[in-house]
């Protein structure tokens, strides 16, 4: 994970008072708030505790109940969107509803793309992805960490992006994240998080204590973004129940390369060893246990590499 210089001070100072509150079930976000944290920085530092957790979570589920809360996420998939050869799972966390959905598409996914904000979570879920998919299916997962919402494809590229939940702790970026997601996608997004519309009072009062997100129809509708809705009878937490969302396309748009690009510039990037390089901005970006590195604090200047 990574951290301005300050803060990483912080964090090592308090962590086990950190660690600690986690353990006792207290929100993070809401602790960190009165630190001198970003919000981008408090959300990292949340999921970087929690990795891990979310795979013994989702070992512990029946095939049953996973069945219930994921397949109607896999069949609005099926249903709204044909020859889908690329995925971008936002916000993927480690993993476990990635490979869930992966496996139980109709067609055969070329390519999944699958990022997050929490390097170590992305760590954890790889090494679990290894040992549940064969080679050949683990090499079509292409994942990356990026702390903020400058994805590194260019406009139209990837078919279908997705997330679930991910939108949920990111009420500040909405707007910002939602154009992200709609520029780099050449079919539609899918969005499977928590609906305030609809939700009971506990939930809205959760929703807003935590600053999760709020109002995803009405940007749709600012947008005139063409969706529908799928309600859900099944949740993993009856206090977070979510919705899903379709969005569609407006125009036909001839789709590019899905291949990695600056994330700023949107130029091309070369392969080396274990990095990906930016001959026109002179910046590499870390490859790490197959996971590639966005983060702007984690590129490398090399103006004279050969």
């Amino acid at each position: 994970m990574f951290f301005k210089k300050k803060n990483l001070e912080i964090i090592s100072n308090t962590y086990k008072l950190i660690q600690g509150k986690y353990k006792k079930k207290q929100n993070i976000q809401l602790f960190l708030k009165n630190k001198t944290f970003s919000n981008s920085e408090i959300i990292k530092l949340a999921y970087d505790i929690q990795s891990g957790s979310y795979i013994k979570f989702f070992k512990k589920l029946n095939k049953k109940k996973k069945a219930n809360v994921y397949f109607p996420l896999i069949k609005a998939i099926n249903d709204n969107f044909k020859n889908v050869k690329t995925i971008l799972d936002f916000g993927c966390g480690e993993l476990t509803t990635s490979s869930y959905i992966f496996k139980n598409l109709n067609y055969k996914i070329k390519k999944y793309y699958a990022n997050d904000i929490s390097f170590n979570r992305l760590l954890v879920g790889s090494n679990e992805l290894k040992k549940k998919l064969t080679k050949k299916n683990y090499n079509k997962f292409k994942i990356f960490c990026n702390s903020d919402n400058n994805l590194p494809f260019k406009n139209n590229s990837i078919d279908l992006v997705l997330t679930v939940h991910a939108l949920e702790p990111n009420n500040k970026y909405k707007y910002k994240i939602l154009d992200e997601l709609l520029r780099v996608s050449k079919l539609g997004v899918i969005l499977m998080e928590p609906h305030y519309e609809i939700s009971n009072v506990k939930q809205k009062k959760r929703m807003t204590r935590f600053d999760y997100i709020r109002g995803i129809e009405k940007i749709l509708k600012l947008k005139k973004i063409k969706y529908h809705i799928i309600q859900k009878k099944f949740h993993l937490n009856n206090l977070n129940k979510s919705s899903i969302f379709v969005l569609k396309n407006n125009l036909i748009k001839k789709k590019q390369r899905d291949n990695f690009v600056d994330p700023i510039k949107k130029n091309d990037l070369i392969k080396k060893d274990n990095f990906l390089y930016s001959k026109k901005t002179f910046r590499a970006f870390p490859i790490i246990n197959d996971i590639i590195i966005f983060n702007e604090d984690s590129q490398i200047f090399l103006p004279n590499l050969k």
